[in-house]
């Protein structure tokens, strides 16, 4: 296997982990907490956060990585490219949406001894501006296939 091919499924290998854990995470999440009164949700607020880290984190590191790798070995410029300067903003928008929202709503559900009250607002928070974070991930994935101009 040649560097570029190796570097290519990189790339598609981090984008499956990356947007297929936010989406999966999104609809098994939603599944949980509908029988939060006889389960204990907090259990999925934690796995939440494991695989965040896992295929989250790391699967956007992988895409990051070879993706940047890819376009230097190939001389293609990051930020001149059209489509690939809309993915890196796009990208960027949803690590924003992460970091300042999500992650915060993620320690609040995975703190116990919280009222049903409490929790409701942490994962309805969580789970509107997730979805809501889903969307630009979305996009980047159709500029990466589409490669508009």
């Amino acid at each position: 296997m040649t560097l570029d091919a190796f570097l290519k499924t990189a790339h598609v290998l981090g984008a499956i982990l990356f947007v297929g854990n936010v989406i999966v995470t999104g609809v098994w999440s939603a599944i949980l907490f509908r029988v939060r009164h006889s389960q204990d949700f907090q259990r999925a607020a934690r796995a939440i956060v494991i695989t965040d880290w896992c295929f989250t984190v790391g699967g956007g590191a992988l895409l990051t990585m070879s993706g940047v790798a890819l376009a230097m070995r190939r001389g293609v410029p990051l930020w001149e490219t059209v489509w690939i300067r809309q993915a890196i903003v796009a990208l960027a928008i949803s690590t924003m949406m992460w970091l300042v929202v999500l992650v915060p709503a993620q320690r609040v559900m995975v703190r116990g001894g919280l009222t049903d009250a409490e929790l409701v607002r942490a994962y309805s928070r969580w789970n509107v501006v997730g979805w809501l974070a889903t969307v630009p991930l979305v996009y980047a994935v159709w500029c990466m296939v589409a490669k508009p101009v």
